[in-house]
């Protein structure tokens, strides 16, 4: 059982961790194009990112065998796995696009913030359901979330629009909006559990 809300809570602050590191890769692309300088911040979104999945894996892991049954709690399972394979396809797209892939990275980009958010979306609807303490809290963290990796598809579709500036602004403000999210959904739960 300690075993169980230690994997928990150690999957939610990575996720903390890997939206941080994903938010500041965010930020050196759009420093890197104004100074026409090596795109390595899709290097950081894709390290950010793997740590986001392995963080919302280890988080599904320990709310399933933490699981009191509940159909809330079933849906923030599924939540935590659909975010984890939207990690791992936006792990592919900065990959790609940090190799000269841009237009191949950008469509897989825009489809793994759109499964992120709608992982963090059924998250944040199992917390509606629960009656446990911070369940409000936690429900808020993944409604930013969810909203945070929906604002990233949006502004990677107003760079394949050919509005790169106005497009790279949004994601950014995005993937902020995500690390904010995680970390009132980590707090909640580090509440509940910890």
């Amino acid at each position: 059982m300690v075993s169980d809300r230690l994997i928990l809570i150690t999957g939610v602050w990575t996720q903390v961790v890997g939206t941080v590191i994903a938010a500041i890769g965010e930020t050196m692309i759009i420093q890197e194009e104004r100074l026409n300088q090596e795109p390595i911040g899709f290097r950081l979104v894709s390290i950010g990112n793997g740590f986001e999945a392995v963080g919302n894996s280890l988080q599904a892991v320990g709310a399933e065998k933490l699981s009191d049954g509940s159909i809330g709690e079933t849906y923030r399972i599924i939540g935590d796995w659909i975010q984890a394979s939207g990690n791992v396809t936006n792990v592919l797209a900065a990959e790609l696009e940090f190799s000269g892939e841009e237009l191949a990275g950008l469509n897989l980009d825009v489809f793994g913030d759109v499964v992120q958010s709608v992982g963090a979306g059924l998250e944040a609807y199992g917390a509606t359901l629960s009656t446990r303490a911070y369940s409000d809290l936690l429900a808020s963290g993944n409604t930013i979330q969810s909203l945070g990796a929906a604002l990233e598809a949006v502004g990677e579709t107003f760079i394949l629009k050919g509005m790169r500036g106005l497009g790279l602004q949004i994601t950014t403000f995005g993937s902020y909006a995500q690390a904010a999210g995680a970390t009132i959904a980590a707090i909640a739960l580090t509440k509940q559990y910890g």
